[in-house]
This record gives C-alpha cells, structure tokens and sequence, in this order.
C-alpha cells in the first residue's frame, strides 16, 4: 500500500512535466541590438562607464555591475544582441508572453550610478534599439517605444527608437 500511495505523486509530477514542455524548435532574444550615443549637454563625457545591471529586476538594478559596455571618445557605444536556440517551450508560459529585462546603467564620474533605460522585450520578438542618452535632462514617463519603460520612481536618462 505505502508503494503505491508513493509512486502516485512521482507519476504526478512525472505526467505535469511532461504537459508543461513540447518539443518545439524556436529561438528565444534575450537582449535588444542596441546602439546610441552618451553624452552631457550635447558633449561626450571623459571617464563615463556604461554597464548592463547584473540583476535588472531589483529596486536599485545599477547597484551591482553585469556585463560593461564599451564607449568610444565620442560617446558612441552598442551591444550586440544575445538569443538562444530551444528545443522545447512551455505550454504554461510560452516564450511569446515571457519577458526578459534589460536595464543599461551609466557610471557618471561626478553624479555616480544613474539609470540609462529599462528595456523589456517579449522572448520571441528580436528588436534593435537606438538610444541617445543625454545625462542633463532625466524623463520620469514614457521615453520611447513599447519595448523601453520606466521603473518605479526612478529617473532614467536615454530616449529610445527603434530601427
């Protein structure tokens, strides 16, 4: 009796992963291509630092440094996009209603760590960016199209287009 009230649950779980995973081929964009221009008051900026936030989805994404973005002496910087071959999809999730977030954060040499722009894209939709930053003028609402938002109460400072 206790064997079978046993392997009951494990055949649960064992049929629940099965429905929840199809074999389905798809790729999955995790981050934007994204280009711009960083600057102040129209000027590029000696000693700025642009870097991707190692855990975009907390309250202060910038707080911890992820991948870091080169800027050339004119301000112009880009970051290639990054996707993924699956073999498998979610029948609960798909990737067509998943999301993945991206926050740029800008290291000012003298106002610190400000927020560049949060970007949220859907996993099944590649996109490209172009981003001018301009660290003299901050926008608190919408900075662009659908795939760039504001976060809660904060600041951010590049406007957005898409290509």
């Amino acid at each position: 009796m206790i064997t079978v009230i046993l392997r009951l649950p494990i055949f649960l779980i064992f049929i629940g992963i099965l429905v929840a995973c199809v074999p389905m081929r798809h790729v999955e964009h995790l981050r934007p291509a994204v280009s711009g221009l960083i600057v102040e008051d129209k000027k590029p900026i000696p000693g700025v630092v642009l870097f991707l936030a190692k855990f975009p989805g907390k309250n202060q994404p910038c707080a911890e440094v992820g991948e870091v973005v080169p800027v050339s002496s004119a301000g112009i910087f880009s970051l290639a996009a990054v996707q993924e071959d699956k073999l498998t999809d979610s029948l609960i999730n798909p990737a067509a209603v998943r999301g993945q977030l991206t926050v740029l954060c800008i290291r000012h040499p003298k106002k610190g760590v400000l927020i560049g722009v949060s970007m949220m894209m859907k996993l099944n939709n590649p996109v490209t960016l172009h981003l001018v930053c301009d660290v003299a003028r901050p926008h608190s609402g919408g900075i662009g199209p659908h795939t760039v938002s504001t976060m809660l109460g904060q600041l951010q400072y590049c406007e957005a287009t898409t290509n």
